[in-house]
C-alpha cells in the first residue's frame, strides 16, 4: 500500500488536477451525452444497468431484450470505449483532489485516503465486464454473474458516495485550514 500512496502523491500536482479537470469537463459536456443519446435509442426507456442502483437479473434481462440485438452491440461497444475511459477519468480527479485537498488539510494521512477512489474504479470496471459477458450472451440467462453484476453495481454506487463525502470535505477543510493557517501566522 506504501508503494500505491507513493505514486499518488508523486502524481498529485495542481498540473495534473488541471489536467483531470479538463478531462471530466470534456466527458460531462461531450462524450456523455452522445453516448446517452446513442443508447437511449436502444433503451426504449428501460434504462441502463450501470446507472441502476442494484440490478437484479430478472430486470438486466429485461433490459437486455428491451435493447434488441442492435442495441445490446451498441451497449457492449459503449462499455468497452466510452465506458472504460470515464471511470479512469472520474478517479484521477477525485484521487489528486483528495490528495492535494487532505493533504494540505490533514498532512500524509490524510493525503493517503485518496486510494479510496480506486474503489469506484475497480467497481466500475469490473461491473463493465460482467454486462458485456451477459449481453454478450444474451439471450442464454447467467444468473449468477447477473447477481455478482448486481452487488458489484450497489458497491460501485455505495463506494461512489463515499468517494464523493471525502471529496466535498477537502473542499470545505481546504479552505478553512487556509484561513486558519494565516490567521495563526
Amino acid at each position: 500500500m506504501n508503494g500505491i500512496n507513493a505514486f499518488l502523491n508523486k502524481i498529485s500536482n495542481i498540473p495534473v488536477l488541471l489536467i483531470a479537470c479538463i478531462l471530466f469537463v470534456t466527458f460531462i459536456v461531450y462524450f456523455l451525452p452522445r453516448m446517452k443519446a446513442d443508447t437511449e435509442v436502444y433503451s426504449r426507456d428501460v434504462g441502463s444497468v450501470g446507472l441502476s442502483f442494484f440490478p437484479q437479473p430478472d430486470r438486466v434481462y429485461e433490459m437486455a431484450e428491451a435493447y434488441g440485438e442492435e442495441g445490446r452491440r451498441a451497449y457492449i461497444k459503449v462499455w468497452l470505449t466510452i465506458d472504460i475511459m470515464w471511470p479512469l477519468v472520474y478517479s484521477v480527479l477525485f484521487l489528486v483532489g483528495i490528495n492535494l485537498s487532505l493533504g494540505y488539510a490533514h498532512g500524509e494521512k490524510g493525503s493517503r485516503l485518496c486510494a479510496a477512489a480506486l474503489l469506484p474504479l475497480v467497481l466500475d470496471w469490473f461491473e463493465n465486464i460482467m454486462a458485456v459477458i451477459i449481453m454478450s450472451n444474451y439471450p442464454l440467462r447467467m444468473d449468477m454473474l447477473a447477481w455478482g453484476m448486481a452487488v458489484t453495481t450497489c458497491l460501485k454506487w455505495i463506494s461512489m458516495w463515499g468517494v464523493c463525502c471525502l471529496v466535498a470535505y477537502g473542499l470545505v477543510a481546504l479552505p478553512v485550514c487556509f484561513v486558519y493557517r494565516k490567521m495563526n501566522a
